[in-house]
């Protein structure tokens, strides 16, 4: 029977994920997530200076970045922590695992961690649930926020050319959506920086679903509106991917990234069920999470 529900739900959100897709104009979707966000609602929140400088960047230049989330201590402490357990090749899952970016196997670009193992890393969920993350995600979702899917990768070193999402795209994840990035190592030119394209998030131009070359998004919008993500370990940034973006290849060294996916409900990415009990980690954690916002992974 329980297979049967994880069956039906799945086929729900596949069906609301290829529908969403459908629509490649700025209006449609935004018509259709106000409607959804009405039916959702706001929590109240506190308001900081913090959460609404990021709200505000978030509107009008499509990202924000956020200097006050993640400690230079807590991404050292993040990074040793992923350091010790086996990635994949998401694109070639039967390679199988491997632990260091430098065992990937040849021609692995990126190399992701199992949910549970991203679930449980330290300060992630602090980070995800952060009150001034929640309060910018909220006043760009309109609705209160579900943390819909977690994740966290090495970009392997020794690439030149990038593919996948190393190439300019679009995200079509849901209706509205707000994604956050935490650098766990330092991250240069080298390095495999993210770029985005100020404002893209607001544009009717380049939305098929496809990967667009350095050109013709230059080409589209200008090559001085793109903005190269740069920084020490903890650099962390709030960004409508709806925008264009890409994350360069990783040249010379391995770039770990963290991240959290923001939306008005469950996604076909996030696990089915939930993976651990919401009591048990706020007693070990400390933490006061709330239901809503972390149902896909807690279990209330």
């Amino acid at each position: 029977m329980a297979a049967l529900s994880e069956h039906v739900a799945k086929a729900g959100l596949k069906t609301r994920f290829l529908l969403q897709r459908r629509f490649q104009s700025v209006a449609s979707r935004e018509w259709v997530a106000k409607r959804i966000a009405n039916r959702v609602g706001r929590a109240q929140v506190p308001g900081t200076s913090e959460g609404r400088a990021a709200a505000a960047a978030l509107d009008s230049e499509g990202f924000a970045m956020t200097p006050w989330l993640v400690s230079p201590d807590m991404a050292a402490e993040m990074r040793h922590y992923f350091a010790g357990h086996q990635s994949f090749n998401p694109y070639k899952r039967e390679l199988g695992t491997f632990q260091a970016p430098d065992q990937a196997p040849p021609g692995t670009h990126v190399a992701h961690f199992k949910p549970e193992v991203v679930l449980n890393a330290p300060h992630g969920l602090a980070i995800a649930n952060h009150p001034a993350v929640l309060e910018a995600v909220q006043a760009a979702l309109g609705c209160k926020p579900t943390i819909s899917y977690m994740a966290a990768w090495w970009s392997i070193a020794g690439h030149d050319q990038g593919q996948h999402a190393e190439l300019f795209h679009r995200d079509y994840d849901d209706w509205r959506f707000i994604k956050m990035f935490v650098y766990l190592t330092d991250v240069d030119e080298g390095a495999g920086p993210h770029i985005y394209v100020r404002a893209t998030h607001r544009e009717n131009q380049l939305m098929p679903i496809r990967r667009y070359s350095d050109d013709e998004v230059a080409n589209a919008f200008g090559r001085e509106r793109f903005i190269q993500f740069e920084g020490a370990a903890g650099t962390s940034f709030l960004e409508n991917t709806f925008g264009m973006h890409r994350g360069m290849p990783a040249r010379v060294t391995p770039r770990l990234m963290f991240s959290a996916v923001y939306c008005q409900g469950p996604i076909l990415y996030g696990p089915l069920k939930p993976i651990l009990d919401a009591k048990q980690v706020e007693a070990s954690s400390g933490l006061k999470l709330d239901p809503y916002v972390n149902r896909v992974y807690l279990r209330s």
